[in-house]
């Protein structure tokens, strides 16, 4: 079993605290205010930050101090687009691969994340959402694929919680369409499936709503002055 250090977990905490605007884009941060909040030494945030900083989540300016990153679009979009490539795989392989064990596990998360959202826990219900889909990914022993992509889509995880946050999804339908993909993989129905997955991962591009609009100062400027090229090229 893999070994979770306190340096890992610090680091898992600040990149959900980014991905949940918890720490929002632009924020200046400050190293002894995150000991504080998560009860650590210096050491695993200065690391933690290293490893943000590799993934574009946090930026230094010399003798200003360290900042969480802007949403980048066009790498939301990127992502968005190899995500629907893989997954569409990954759910197809899975018609092969499930058994009722598997089953099991996959409606067990289903029916979790319906208390969720009969609770109003946006974030958990989030959390699900990302457990449901990782399930999926380890049935056909593709766990560390989804790692992969976890690392890449950090900006449009980031661009997804802000729609979620801001109901400007209609949330419940994400729960609809993962019973959906369920039921499409157990009959077998690959054309669906593939559909399916498609829309499930362009449900913010179906939502009427500009989030860009609202909160202009979280995105980088030129990505969002490019969102609608990235659209019509990409998605």
């Amino acid at each position: 079993m893999q070994n979770i250090t306190l340096q890992d977990q610090t680091y898992e905490k600040l990149r959900e605290m980014i991905i949940k605007t918890e720490l929002y884009p632009g924020q200046k941060i400050s190293e002894s205010k995150l000991m504080e909040l998560l009860n650590v030494g210096r050491t695993p945030i200065r690391e933690s930050l290293k490893q943000l900083k590799k993934q574009n989540l946090v930026y230094t300016f010399p003798q200003s101090g360290t900042y969480v990153s802007k949403i980048d679009m066009k790498q939301a979009a990127h992502s968005r687009f190899v995500r629907k490539c893989v997954e569409t795989e990954v759910m197809i392989e899975l018609c092969a691969n499930l058994n009722e064990k598997s089953e099991q596990r996959l409606q067990s998360i289903i029916d979790d994340q319906k208390v969720e959202f009969e609770k109003g826990n946006i974030s958990g219900y989030y959390d699900l959402d990302n457990q449901f889909h990782r399930a999926c990914y380890d049935i056909v022993g593709k766990g560390q694929i989804w790692n992969w992509i976890k690392e890449f889509s950090v900006h449009l995880d980031r661009f997804k919680w802000l729609h979620l946050k801001h109901n400007t999804i209609d949330y419940d339908q994400i729960l609809e369409e993962h019973k959906e993909l369920l039921a499409a993989i157990k009959a077998r129905k690959t054309e669906e499936i593939k559909c399916l997955v498609e829309n499930h991962i362009d449900i913010m591009v179906r939502s009427d709503n500009n989030i860009i609009e609202k909160y202009p100062e979280f995105f980088l400027e030129e990505a969002a002055q490019d969102l609608n090229k990235a659209d019509n090229d990409i998605l």
